[in-house]
């Protein structure tokens, strides 16, 4: 990992405890690393791949009580999404880089993150024509991926 990665992480950990910290929460070593995983994770990890993540990296063993209660507090502090790919197993990522959507592979579950500037500006013109103002949205796109496609 690059020294660059390595202060981007050190800076939002900081902010993040700022924040929470502000608003009156604890923090703990277990949410650290579990947001450690988090960030500097290529895939869209469910929790048992977190716990698994965090007792291998950090020699820590982690409950899935407390992966997922942590998670819980991520999702309602708008810091993680979970993400369903249809298989019944939630995943998680960090809600830090600019807005993307997603292709789900019903067959294999393979995540491939896209973002399209066409799609964000339809969306807007729908919610306008429908009198909304668009917030917020989550785009999954379902079908095979090419690997699938050629099995």
């Amino acid at each position: 990992m690059s020294t660059n990665q390595e202060k981007r992480f050190e800076l939002f950990l900081k902010n993040f405890k700022s924040h929470i910290s502000k608003l009156g929460f604890k923090n703990s070593i277990q949410k650290d690393y579990i947001l450690k995983i988090l960030f500097y994770s290529k895939d869209h990890l469910s929790a048992e791949e977190i716990a698994l993540e965090v007792q291998k990296e950090f020699n820590l063993d982690i409950g899935i009580a407390t992966v997922y209660r942590s998670i819980n507090f991520f999702e309602e502090m708008k810091i993680v999404e979970a993400l369903d790919v249809g298989d019944g197993t939630r995943r998680f990522e960090l809600n830090l880089e600019h807005h993307h959507d997603h292709l789900i592979c019903t067959s294999c579950h393979k995540i491939i993150e896209f973002s399209d500037d066409l799609i964000e500006l339809k969306q807007i013109k729908i919610a306008e024509k429908n009198g909304f103002i668009l917030k917020d949205h989550v785009m999954s796109i379902y079908g095979l991926c090419e690997d699938c496609q050629n099995k």
